[in-house]
């Protein structure tokens, strides 16, 4: 018996050019109803531009989208929303200022004889969160909560437009595997529900969990397709980047040079509108080491931030740190490692205290070595910061901040939106700097990075420390050994045991 369903969106030969550049270079290829169809490939490949063209962001200089068979032509955002497409992007869009529920209905507030009528809606979006366990608090306002419960917000919002085409670009890097493993049971009920869902991702596991079917594209043309049912992780890698991927990391440092200590906290109390966000930490970064702390968001990540940098001095406790600069990969590189209508160039000088002079040729001399090492795609030099993608604009924060040459760094998700092949090359660089005796603090929810990467590693959960690991006791014998390890360490990032 022949199935009566349809593609639900269709790209026909879909191009888009920013100048001489092409993002999109004509692509075509169909997203079945009711699956999920995961898009990948490198930073810069066009991942993102096409989404952006089917929710009405941009428009395509040359092709088609068909959804449900129809040709459409999106003019705005507004456009997609009312033909039932939702987007979860990369970089969350709320009010900071604003409650859970006021991000929720803005843009779709219910009115009645021109004054907005909140009873009603406010039934649906308590109903949503109970539906789907997202554990929101309508009243809550948005600054107040974790990335993951804005994430949440988020998907709200989507749920809230009666969304039944979904796209969510690069939803887990955020998370920790506990929310990771909470927002997979959401999406794999949003397609029990009928919806159809576009998971755009750098991460290989995901696709394997969640996929039907997986399209790859590759300096802007589609390369490959394949049915998730059929998936080869290998064939997959070699496809994204054009040859096989390795993530051999340098060799141990060889030099026996003393350790120094570069950054201590002891017992640091630190409050926040009589909240308790450090509570007593401790820990220490030497020289020549890599110590990371992984835990879930708005344990006092943040705070540890700002504690190091100095913006936040209202703690108790002894703070040392050893180092004349501190270089840093922030957690938010829009909001706080960029000023992204600048150039790459502009944005590197901004870090020089000894440049601050305006000088074409140290800016483009700046540019040209952050573009060519770290491998940043890009129209031209010149272009704003704002027109990369998410992983081409932390290449430039995270090499800009290594071409400073600071003994002590501080790298918070330092991946976060990169790349399989960048991601190798940025922990490869990593690793260099500390063999050259540098101290490298990273804090990320990421399990697999941190394990990669530390010499030793510290679980954060409610302001403190809980427990401490060595090099030794995440050297592992086997898959059985290491899956383990990360379940402990899981269950102790949300408290189980502590």
């Amino acid at each position: 018996m022949k199935s009566d369903k349809y593609p639900a969106i269709e790209f026909r030969n879909i191009t888009k050019k920013f100048g001489s550049f092409t993002a999109n270079d004509g692509i075509s290829f169909s997203v079945n109803e009711n699956a999920i169809h995961s898009i990948i490939g490198e930073n810069g490949a066009g991942k993102s531009t096409l989404m952006k063209i089917l929710f009405g962001i941009y428009s395509s200089d040359s092709g088609d989208i068909l959804i449900k068979r129809k040709s459409v032509k999106f003019s705005s955002p507004l456009d997609a929303i009312k033909n039932n497409i939702g987007m979860l992007h990369q970089h969350f869009e709320l009010i900071e200022d604003f409650t859970v529920f006021e991000n929720v209905i803005l843009g779709s507030e219910p009115a009645k004889n021109g004054i907005i009528e909140t009873v009603n809606s406010r039934k649906i979006i308590a109903g949503l969160i109970d539906k789907y366990k997202l554990g929101l608090e309508p009243e809550d306002k948005v600054s107040d909560i974790s990335i993951s419960q804005k994430q949440k917000v988020e998907i709200l919002k989507l749920l809230y437009r009666n969304s039944e085409i979904l796209i969510f670009d690069e939803p887990t890097s955020v998370l920790s595997p506990v929310e990771v493993d909470e927002f997979f049971k959401i999406v794999r009920k949003f397609k029990d529900e009928g919806k159809t869902i576009i998971l755009i991702t750098h991460k290989l596991n995901e696709i394997k969990e969640l996929s039907d079917r997986v399209s790859v594209l590759r300096k802007g043309k589609l390369v490959y397709e394949v049915d998730a049912s059929s998936l080869d992780l290998n064939e997959l890698s070699r496809e994204i980047i054009g040859h096989v991927a390795t993530e051999k990391l340098p060799d141990e440092r060889t030099n026996n040079n003393g350790k120094e200590t570069l950054l201590w906290f002891e017992n640091i109390k630190l409050k926040k509108d009589n909240v308790e966000k450090l509570c007593g930490l401790t820990f220490s970064v030497s020289s020549g080491e890599v110590y990371g702390i992984c835990g879930v968001e708005g344990n006092g990540q943040s705070e540890i931030v700002e504690a190091i940098l100095g913006s936040e001095k209202h703690h108790s406790g002894k703070l040392e740190i050893n180092a004349d600069n501190v270089s840093l990969v922030p957690d938010d590189r829009i909001g706080k490692g960029m000023i992204k209508e600048f150039s790459v160039g502009e944005n590197v000088l901004l870090r020089e205290k000894k440049e601050l002079i305006y000088d074409n040729k140290k800016i483009r001399d700046r540019s040209s070595k952050i573009i060519t090492k770290y491998d940043v795609r890009l129209s031209d030099e010149s272009a704003p910061l704002e027109s990369l993608s998410g992983g081409n604009q932390q290449k430039v924060i995270f090499g800009r901040e290594i071409e400073l040459g600071n003994k002590l760094m501080v790298l918070v998700h330092p991946t976060r939106g990169v790349d399989i092949n960048s991601s190798a090359f940025i922990y490869r660089i990593i690793i260099e700097e500390r063999n050259k005796d540098k101290g490298i603090l990273i804090i990320s929810s990421d399990l697999e990075e941190i394990l990669k990467l530390s010499d030793r590693i510290g679980v954060l959960y409610k302001g403190k420390i809980v427990s401490e690991y060595s090099k030794q006791d995440f050297t592992f014998s086997g898959e059985d050994a290491k899956k383990e390890f990360m379940t402990k360490i899981g269950k102790s990032m949300i408290g189980v045991g502590v």
